[in-house]
């Protein structure tokens, strides 16, 4: 799998106040460097992704978070060749979120095409694996 994974691509971090979220993410030093509105369960909710130094940190509003340490929702790795990875995923047996487990998602989130799919460690760490096919 290694000669797939290019390199850390996202944090994945939920919130229930994302004002709250932006002010300590900038305080920090974090830009904002794409921010747009989207729906979660049919209610609209604020996405936000910050550049801090050379991680990128998505929040993406949710009406209930875990609010406690291990609060990251999920990392992701930028892949190449996302198409065969996710084939060899699923020979290798490796358990994918239930969204996943037929076909490769699309992100409404990010700007662009971008390509993902979920699967789960040992710990039900949710480990993501993203293309972005065009800018």
């Amino acid at each position: 799998m290694k000669e797939y994974i290019e390199q850390l691509h996202h944090i994945g971090i939920p919130t229930m106040r994302m004002d709250d979220t932006i002010a300590f993410y900038t305080s920090l030093g974090a830009q904002i460097i794409y921010e747009k509105m989207d729906e979660d369960e049919g209610k609209p909710i604020r996405v936000v992704l910050f550049r801090l130094c050379d991680v990128v940190i998505e929040c993406y509003e949710r009406t209930k978070t875990v609010c406690m340490p291990g609060a990251i929702e999920h990392i992701a790795f930028q892949v190449k060749d996302i198409e065969k990875m996710y084939r060899e995923v699923k020979e290798k047996g490796y358990r994918l979120m239930d969204e996943c487990k037929e076909e490769i998602q699309s992100t409404t989130y990010w700007p662009g095409d971008t390509k993902w799919f979920i699967i789960y460690g040992p710990n039900e760490e949710k480990i993501e694996f993203s293309q972005n096919l065009k800018p």
